[in-house]
């Protein structure tokens, strides 16, 4: 039996442009590959953000599977980059349902281009999917593979994307200068 071939797409741009990636880098721009330009900055005081970040699961041949679904998202429970005594990356959460953004409320990453993102909790600035919940925001690492996020329950019968994660990192005044060191972030579903 062949498996689903499944790809992993960064959203960007007002359209948004669907860009397969398999090291997606948070910088302070709406890029899919921003290189290490724009980098993000450690703030002389408060916080920087990075633009949020938005990455979607998409079949793209179902060969031998009939249907996909109950998409997870999840970390191996420990971020390892020095980001601050406030600093974090986080992920857009809902108060119920799956945690998952649909396409049709993808909004597009902003801020000051090389300096710092829009705080995606932000009541106006902010990713309008998430923004307005009572938790806007969770810590990436409190989902590994006993206790992951929902992003998707629903059933994916044909080439097509599922619904998309938006994960932001927070950069607080005492973080450590300096690349960090890469994170594995796994996604993963159900096939039949």
């Amino acid at each position: 039996m062949s498996v689903a071939t499944v790809v992993v797409k960064q959203l960007t741009g007002a359209g948004p442009t669907a860009t397969t990636v398999t090291t997606p880098r948070l910088s302070t721009s709406d890029a899919a590959a921003p290189g290490t330009g724009n980098p993000i900055p450690i703030p002389a005081a408060d916080f920087n953000f990075s633009y949020w970040m938005s990455l979607q699961l998409t079949i793209t041949a179902l060969n031998d599977a009939t249907l996909l679904n109950n998409h997870k998202f999840y970390s191996d429970g420990a971020i390892g980059w020095t980001l601050g005594t406030g600093g974090k990356l986080v992920v857009g959460v809902r108060d119920a349902g799956d945690e998952g953004c649909p396409a049709a409320s993808y909004d597009q990453a902003t801020g000051t281009g090389g300096t710092t993102g829009h705080d995606m909790e932000d009541n106006t600035n902010g990713h309008a999917y998430y923004k307005d919940q009572t938790t806007e925001t969770a810590l990436v690492s409190s989902f590994t593979s006993g206790a992951s996020m929902t992003v998707d329950s629903g059933d994916h019968t044909a080439a097509e994307a599922f619904k998309h994660v938006v994960v932001q990192v927070k950069v607080d005044d005492d973080a450590t200068r300096g690349a960090q060191s890469a994170e594995v972030l796994t996604f993963q579903w159900d096939e039949i």
